[in-house]
């Protein structure tokens, strides 16, 4: 059953204490009073609905601002981080102006005195006055000097590559001739070794390519190769045909290199280890340079190697058709 109409309700109640004719007199005010209690309950209810609704959509408009706060306190955060590292871009540059302007003063600086003092350790060398116990130094002298030029030369092509201030002057030219004008670069440390370097490239075989880095490249790997032989050890320096690519091998029998050193064996100052000894010294830069160098021509450069057994360096330079 439904509920009673609020003023039957008082009806009821006030017969129990109220004469009838005065309840029934009574009657159309307390049903007036019970429309307007009906009337009031409604407006309460529509007003707790607007309410309710009002306090849902005030909740969505507060969550709304806090998720617009939350993205412009993560833009203000992104613009200053941006700021930051613009200024440390600026930074960065300004540096690498001064390493590039401190180097060149630097080649400029020390290669005239070395060159200087090579020259004159090779006229004292040749003079046949010299005596020999002063020769004796003096070869020394002429050694530390190439090895420090050396040095020079290695950083400054590092710094060029960084820079991105490297670039190629591409000739055609015989292999087999530059390999041999590398030869004669690492001859007396082979020598010393009582090393053998076989070249096995046929005299046809012609490239597309910077001669002066190319040259780079063999010598680099040449005097590697010497480095890691054994006495009387031998290395070969082989061509392999492919329809795309000129690819080139230098391959020695010396110690070998682990396989866990392999993948970082071009990055910068990773220097190679003989077979349980200690590392042959050097600035650990010339095979990045080497890798940049072929990587510039547009080919790859990769090794494979057995401890034990030897290494084989490789690197491919794409024929002139494929780099047009």
């Amino acid at each position: 059953m439904g509920e009673l109409p609020y003023h039957r309700l008082l009806i009821r109640q006030m017969r129990r204490f109220v004469r009838p004719e005065l309840v029934d007199e009574l009657g159309p005010f307390l049903a007036t009073i019970s429309e307007f209690y009906d009337q009031a309950e409604k407006e309460r209810r529509l007003l707790e609905h607007t309410l309710d609704v009002s306090s849902k959509e005030l909740e969505g408009a507060n969550r709304s601002l806090r998720e617009q706060y939350e993205a412009l306190k993560m833009q203000e955060e992104l613009r200053n981080s941006r700021d930051k590292a613009i200024i440390e871009m600026e930074q960065a540059k300004e540096a690498n102006r001064a390493k590039d302007a401190f180097l060149s003063n630097m080649s400029h600086e020390l290669r005239t005195p070395l060159n200087a003092i090579i020259g004159f350790s090779q006229i004292l060398m040749a003079k046949p006055d010299t005596p020999n116990s002063v020769k004796l130094f003096v070869d020394k002298i002429h050694i530390a000097g190439k090895n420090l030029l050396s040095l020079v030369n290695t950083i400054l092509d590092f710094s060029k590559i960084e820079a991105g201030k490297m670039e190629i002057e591409a000739t055609v030219f015989s292999m087999n001739e530059l390999i041999r004008e590398a030869n004669v670069m690492v001859e007396s440390m082979a020598e010393k070794k009582f090393v053998d370097i076989s070249n096995e490239i046929e005299e046809s075989v012609s490239i597309s390519a910077d001669r002066q880095l190319i040259k780079q490249v063999i010598v680099n790997l040449l005097s590697n190769a010497v480095k890691f032989s054994p006495e009387k050890g031998l290395i070969r320096i082989v061509h392999e045909y492919d329809s795309q690519f000129e690819r080139f091998c230098v391959i020695d029998h010396g110690y070998g290199i682990p396989k866990d050193k392999l993948e970082t064996l071009f990055d910068p100052f990773v220097q190679i280890r003989e077979h349980q000894q200690d590392a042959i010294k050097g600035t650990g830069l010339g095979l990045t340079i080497v890798k940049n160098i072929v990587e510039l021509h547009g080919g790859t450069i990769w090794v494979e190697s057995i401890v034990g057994e030897g290494s084989r360096f490789c690197f491919s330079i794409p024929k002139e058709k494929e780099r047009t």
